[in-house]
């Protein structure tokens, strides 16, 4: 049952997430963005004003002339978030970790490089990343595999399969902590820089001896499946095992299994655009791609292909937006 404090919750929400690109604005403005009564704008405006979460100025200050309105923005240091990236590329465990302001600024950035990755690694990093920040009150963490509970399955980073990461940060951490799959914060972050939302689009991964993997995106809403593994390409039924798939995914030969996935996908989700990354894709193999899926498929209902050098950008801006959607108010 939807109270008003719920309500009047979204509403806060409505009207922060629209002022986060920046620009100051008056009451009225946001009222008229948001469908909301003045009165209630200015109701919510000047509690999140109280809490810190909004600073206040007026037309005057910002045009030097006339008496002007009450002018709202973002008080981007009323708290950051770090957001952490794992990572396995080119035989090396990567560890990324990002300190950003309220609206979503870069504070500060490590990134270390392992052989093998440790948890009391990644630990250490967030901890000397987040170091000298007490507003620092939320933490975002995007894993390469599947997070069912309080544990990592079906991970390009092996050893953090079967340990006890998510509960040693848990228990170390008192902040509000989201671990995702990474593909999803990509599509996070893919939706808010494309602003398509009755679109249906799926981003695909296919890199050198890594776990495929796609996730789509149906009219503004990821896709994640009843247990968040829709679109985990390893689980397809490929007459090979999800553990082996990654040594199939190399030079020429995988071709085929990308046409296989890429098909399959088209075939149940009927996405009007496919965006590939990846060291193993190009214009030709797309090209290919396209050819045998056209053997099945008619050619009028595949979706327009698209190739982007990588997601990394997506992958940070649906990290803050992830921080964005957990924020109270």
């Amino acid at each position: 049952m939807t109270t008003s404090a719920d309500i009047r919750k979204d509403n806060k929400k409505r009207i922060y997430k629209q002022m986060l690109d920046r620009k100051p604005y008056t009451k009225q403005r946001i009222a008229s963005i948001t469908g909301l009564s003045v009165a209630t704008c200015n109701t919510l405006l000047n509690d999140m004003l109280a809490s810190g979460v909004l600073l206040i100025g007026s037309e005057k200050e910002l045009h030097g002339v006339g008496r002007g309105s009450a002018l709202y923005s973002v008080n981007d240091r009323h708290e950051c978030y770090l957001l952490v990236i794992l990572s396995a590329r080119n035989r090396q465990k990567t560890v990324e970790c990002s300190l950003v302001s309220a609206t979503g600024d870069i504070i500060r950035q490590n990134r270390s490089a392992y052989s093998v990755l440790n948890p009391a690694d990644i630990l250490k990093m967030m901890e000397d990343t987040a170091n000298g920040y007490p507003h620092m009150n939320q933490i975002v963490v995007s894993v390469p595999g599947v997070v069912d509970g309080d544990e990592i399955t079906f991970c390009d980073i092996k050893e953090l399969e079967g340990t006890q990461f998510v509960r040693m940060l848990r228990s170390e951490s008192d902040k509000l902590i989201s671990i995702e799959n990474d593909l999803h914060c990509i599509a996070c972050g893919y939706a808010h820089e494309t602003q398509a939302q009755d679109a249906i689009t799926t981003l695909a991964v296919f890199s050198e001896q890594m776990m495929p993997g796609t996730v789509t995106m149906y009219k503004g809403r990821i896709i994640r499946g009843h247990n968040g593994i829709a679109g985990l390409a390893g689980f397809m039924p490929l007459g090979i095992a999800p553990d082996e798939l990654p040594k199939r995914m190399t030079g020429d030969g995988c071709r085929e299994l990308i046409a296989r996935i890429t098909g399959a996908v088209i075939t149940f989700l009927n996405p009007g655009e496919m965006v590939f990354s990846g060291d193993l894709v190009n214009e030709a193999v797309l090209g290919e791609v396209a050819a045998l899926c056209e053997k099945s498929i008619p050619a009028k209902y595949l979706p327009t292909f698209r190739i982007v050098p990588d997601f990394d950008r997506l992958l940070l801006n649906g990290m803050f937006w992830r921080a964005v959607e957990n924020k109270q108010l």
